[in-house]
């Protein structure tokens, strides 16, 4: 664009510099006032045309400048219009001629590929593998990023704390992939409120629920610490709270209503949450679960082994039947 302003202030000058010429006065005031204004329209055509010049018609640069200079000084009008004829024809008939380096091609046929059982990594614990100090920097973070695409509630704890590691490229990747999981929700919670700070009456209840869960999977994820954690349990409660006053028969926020406050520890509130969730219609296995942490943490064993031990035995969750087995095989001690 600097060399399109150069041309153009080189015209402009130049026709000033002819207008001076072609008038009635001629005096040597006159002349000298049109070879200063035709000098100057030279010097700018001969920069901005140098530089749209091909790198290899500027070497070497002062005598090539020079030489253009010459040829609109010396020849006026005709040469500032030769220069530019000459300047739209080199960047213009090149185009025209050359070959286009893309192509129409077919659609490309899909060949289904078996997809290899097992990982390099599959067989490796990723713990270790990431805080092993023999282990070479370069296969550390190919366990990173496999780490990458799996739940951060199951990763949350090892990527902070590889946050403390000595290689800094680790460190840097482990903070990258918690701080991109946290915006990715917080982008969402942020479009929300906007929508429901305009919503109308029979969209709240729906946009609450879901910054209820929003805040939530915050926590869940374990994306959030100390204060900021105990803030986005706030927000949680305030939301679900809020969808369950539109709703009160919503047996599910009811049940994520008792997961937030037993994540506040607020172990009665959590109970009573759970429990009328359980009469709205809810499995066993999706609210006893949480019952039996309770139970659990208020030491009350009998409780917690009577509360699995309902939990129907087809139940989908691999990990919950291994509770269950677990507590249908050991028998309690007397609570406490």
């Amino acid at each position: 664009m600097s060399e399109l302003k150069l041309l153009i202030y080189a015209l402009a000058v130049e026709a000033t510099a002819m207008l001076v010429l072609l008038s009635e006065h001629k005096s040597l005031i006159a002349f000298t006032l049109y070879l200063s204004s035709h000098g100057l329209a030279s010097v700018l055509l001969a920069l901005g045309a140098w530089r749209l010049m091909p790198l290899r018609f500027r070497r070497p640069p002062l005598w090539s400048w020079l030489l253009i200079f010459g040829f609109a000084f010396f020849i006026p009008a005709i040469g500032l219009l030769t220069i530019l004829g000459g300047l739209l024809v080199g960047i213009l008939l090149p185009a025209v001629f050359r070959d286009q380096p893309f192509g129409l091609v077919d659609k490309p046929y899909f060949a289904p590929v078996s997809v290899t059982t097992g990982s390099s990594f599959r067989q490796v614990d990723l713990k270790s593998l990431l805080s092993g100090k023999n282990v070479p920097n370069a296969l550390r973070v190919q366990g990173m990023l496999v780490l990458k695409d799996m739940p951060p509630r199951i990763t949350g704890r090892l990527l902070r704390a590889t946050l403390g590691d000595e290689f800094e490229d680790l460190r840097l990747l482990a903070y990258g992939i918690l701080d991109q999981k946290e915006k990715e929700i917080t982008r969402q919670i942020d479009r929300l409120l906007q929508m429901l700070e305009r919503a109308r009456e029979s969209r709240r209840y729906r946009l609450s629920r879901r910054l209820a869960e929003l805040y939530w999977e915050l926590n869940y994820q374990d994306l959030v610490r100390g204060d900021i954690r105990d803030l986005t349990l706030e927000r949680a409660a305030f939301y679900g709270d809020m969808a369950l006053m539109e709703s009160p028969d919503d047996a599910g926020m009811w049940l994520l209503r008792g997961r937030i406050q037993l994540a506040q520890e607020d172990y009665g509130q959590a109970h009573q949450s759970l429990t009328f969730a359980r009469r709205l219609g809810l499995s066993s296995a999706q609210v006893n679960p949480w019952l039996a942490e309770i139970a659990l943490e208020r030491r009350q064993l009998p409780l917690v082994r009577r509360l699995m031990q309902e939990i129907n035995e087809e139940s989908q969750f691999t990990t919950l039947n291994r509770a269950v087995q677990y507590w249908r095989d050991h028998e309690p001690a007397a609570s406490a």
